[in-house]
């Protein structure tokens, strides 16, 4: 807090005036770059052309915000402020599941994402997929690159789910990634 209140040139007590304790203060920032991460992610949905370019430009700024996320983000929620880690970990918090919904019924929409899916079982399995971009899974400890895990494991599953017309827009935003 000390530090906080040097860099924003106001007094820790003015941080206490808003803010109940540092862990009220976390939980608010991390809920705000929540919200700033729905929105955009929204508005790429909402722009993009179809499901498919949606799913590469959130994809390209995900892999961009963990490049800059310091990896012991994760490390240091848990070991000092566990309360705040168990809390959203319970709520299954960590990611907007509401996000990956949107863009798996636009694509169904489009019809670039196959009618008969089941859609939740397929949001929740994506999830479960992204889980292992966190960097203490074993892959990510694996040193393994981000774009090599996203070749090889999130193509093949939208490949999966995708229409005829959905795998030739996949392989039309591969082309223009290279």
């Amino acid at each position: 807090m000390d530090s906080l209140a040097a860099e924003m040139a106001i007094s820790k007590r003015t941080i206490y005036e808003h803010f109940k304790d540092k862990d009220t203060l976390l939980m608010e920032v991390i809920r705000f770059y929540q919200g700033q991460h729905k929105k955009e992610a929204y508005r790429i949905i909402n722009e993009s052309d179809n499901a498919i370019e949606a799913l590469f430009r959130m994809m390209r700024v995900m892999i961009r915000q963990m490049k800059q996320m310091n990896p012991l983000f994760i490390h240091d929620l848990k070991k000092y402020h566990a309360g705040i880690f168990k809390k959203l970990s319970e709520q299954n918090d960590f990611r907007d599941f509401s996000i990956t919904l949107k863009l798996l019924e636009t694509g169904v929409r489009q019809d670039v994402f196959r009618s008969e899916i089941h859609i939740d079982i397929v949001n929740s399995t994506l999830h479960v997929l992204f889980d292992l971009f966190n960097p203490d899974s074993d892959f990510s400890q694996a040193d393994y690159d981000r774009k090599l895990m996203f070749d090889h494991i999130v193509i093949p599953y939208f490949r999966g789910i995708s229409t005829e017309r959905g795998v030739k827009l996949i392989e039309e935003c591969r082309k223009i990634l290279e």
